[in-house]
């Protein structure tokens, strides 16, 4: 950039696939004064939702991206100047930029490879970055290339995690990347020492002279040997954005006052009737089935739709359905919208819709908002019964175990059935017990008599 009192502000890049991130919000103005580790917007991706710190001082002086719209990563958002920068001057900047990274812009500044002050001529430091005022410490997930390589500025050395973003940090400096001190899956204080880049010139000799010089942190054979012969510690593992995130959610929604109330239910018709969708070409899942008779039983029991206010709660006309779908590193939860309109095999339809879509990664934003009623479905995996936590926002869920075959005594005989067990999870601020049971009494109706679906 040639003029360092105007600085971009650009789409933030956490992660290797991420591509584009859409602006939620604008949490500053035009004309505020932006400090180092102000929270300027918040920008989302198909992952994360969080905002975007300046690391540099200045005033917003345009704010070029808008609420709700998508940019690809680098694009210019927004630009951060000095007062005495006139109109005319950010007009130029803007119409001149060509959105290569630049070594003074947002995001350079806080993850990029630093040449420290004290290092010989060609040797450049590699640290761990800080992102944001909280992060303290960082773990590195993977290294992105090996020692011998060439960097380029701009090329992507390593992955780094906090517990709250992946993303990988790029060189702002050519050379060779010499050293790789810090080791994959470990957490490293911000500005610790974490690799060596230096000119091809420089010999091995003189970085180990400076790595001795800097108090040792390439830590030498005797010193590895020494920790080999030490007491085993625990292994770590950074916690992933995902995992962040449901952390977050399930600790809102532990603050709410839940009451769970469980029934049994006959499921030998739906699955005589299932069988004969399936005959006839129509692929219902038990799942889709059960997400239905929450519809109809909403109709008649509308409060465990609702939302809670703060003098009040609002009854909501569509019956939004989230549903939870497990992955590797924790679940997502999309949304089958307007459950009330449409038929079983539309519910079953849009539902697989969804399912693949969190399984290849393009569930985004839209898919994943406006639920008002929430279930969760662990019956495939052999679990009979379970409590689920109301997610925030919402009023219930209902946590579905497995379909066992058990022997009840009906009219005293000793009868053959299969048998569902429901619990339905309510915000006790909204719904209380007798409630709860009468809804589950409806479901249980509609799911013995499928044919009402």
């Amino acid at each position: 950039m040639s003029d360092n009192r105007i600085i971009a502000l650009t789409m933030p890049k956490w992660g290797l696939t991420m591509e584009e991130g859409t602006i939620a919000s604008w949490l500053m103005e035009e004309g505020d004064t932006v400090e180092v580790g102000s929270e300027i917007l918040e920008v989302e991706t198909d992952k994360i939702a969080q905002p975007v710190e300046s690391a540099v001082e200045g005033i917003l002086r345009r704010k070029i991206g808008e609420e709700d719209e998508e940019y690809p990563v680098q694009a210019l958002i927004g630009v951060i100047a000095a007062e005495d920068v006139t109109d005319e001057e950010i007009d130029a900047f803007i119409a001149s930029y060509g959105g290569e990274g630049a070594a003074d812009s947002e995001e350079d500044d806080d993850d990029a490879p630093a040449e420290t002050a004290a290092a010989p001529a060609g040797i450049y430091e590699l640290t761990m970055p800080k992102w944001g005022l909280t992060m303290e410490e960082g773990t590195i997930a993977s290294w992105l290339i090996d020692e011998g390589d060439e960097v380029e500025v701009g090329t992507e050395i390593m992955e780094v995690e906090t517990d709250k973003i992946a993303q990988p940090v790029e060189s702002t400096v050519a050379g060779v990347l010499r050293r790789k001190i810090g080791e994959e899956d470990e957490e490293y204080p911000v500005k610790a020492l974490i690799g060596i880049i230096a000119e091809a010139s420089v010999s091995d000799a003189e970085i180990d002279a400076y790595l001795a010089s800097r108090g040792g942190e390439a830590a030498p054979a005797d010193e590895e040997e020494e920790a080999a012969e030490a007491p085993a510690q625990p292994a770590t593992k950074a916690i992933s954005p995902m995992r962040a995130a449901i952390a977050n959610t399930v600790t809102s929604s532990w603050t709410v006052p839940q009451f769970p109330v469980t029934m049994g239910v006959e499921m030998g018709a739906a699955k005589e009737f299932r069988a004969g969708l399936k005959e006839a070409g129509k692929a219902v899942s038990m799942n889709d089935m059960v997400v239905k008779a929450c519809a109809k039983a909403i109709e008649k029991y509308p409060m465990v739709n609702a939302t809670l206010g703060d003098k009040e709660y609002g009854l909501n006309p569509e019956v939004n359905i989230a549903v939870a779908v497990g992955l590797d590193d924790g679940l997502m939860m999309p949304v089958v919208k307007g459950c009330q309109a449409l038929s079983l095999e539309e519910v079953s339809s849009a539902s697989r819709a969804l399912i693949d879509k969190v399984k290849d990664g393009t569930c985004g934003q839209a898919e994943m908002a406006g639920g008002n009623f929430a279930i969760s479905n662990l019956g495939m995996l052999g679990v009979d019964q379970f409590v689920a936590l109301v997610p925030p926002g919402m009023t219930a869920i209902l946590a579905v175990g497995g379909i066992k075959d058990e022997v009840v005594v009906k009219d005293g005989n000793m009868v053959p059935v299969s048998t569902m067990k429901v619990t339905l999870v309510a915000d006790h601020r909204v719904v209380d017990g007798l409630y709860s049971a009468q809804f589950l009494v409806e479901l249980k109706r509609l799911l013995e008599n499928p044919e009402e679906l």
